[in-house]
């Protein structure tokens, strides 16, 4: 009888000691999963950052022209090889604000599967308890 009780100690024990571990690793996932969307979220607000001056950028490149605009009301017209190199600049800045853009759409979707591994951990975790 002393056997029998001493065994359901330790029985006990082990589940008490497993739903510790359990539980210190369900707060370690929810700590990660946290830690993950701020991440994802400092990286989407870049990327309506970077997509805002691109947009900015397209539109620079193709200007509306508006008649009797102050701009070319007098005054000489610009100098081509200005207006080539600003064509060429602004060319440049769209690509790499688009290559920025690329790159920061992967990382976001990086972060997305990452937070779906935790979050499918945390569930059977969860059901496990």
């Amino acid at each position: 009888m002393k056997w029998l009780v001493a065994a359901c100690a330790l029985l006990l024990c082990g589940l008490v000691g497993a739903d510790r571990a359990t539980e210190d690793e369900i707060k370690s996932l929810e700590s990660q999963l946290n830690l993950l969307q701020q991440e994802q979220q400092s990286v989407y607000q870049q990327f309506q950052m970077i997509q805002e001056l691109r947009r900015t950028e397209l539109q620079a490149q193709n200007p509306q022209v508006i008649q009797n605009s102050p701009a070319y009301a007098g005054g000489s017209p610009p100098n081509y090889e200005d207006v080539v190199r600003e064509k060429a600049e602004r060319d440049y800045r769209i690509n790499q604000y688009t290559e920025e853009l690329n790159s920061l759409y992967a990382k976001y979707r990086e972060i997305e599967d990452q937070k779906r591994l935790v979050l499918e951990r945390l569930h059977a975790l969860m059901q496990q308890r």
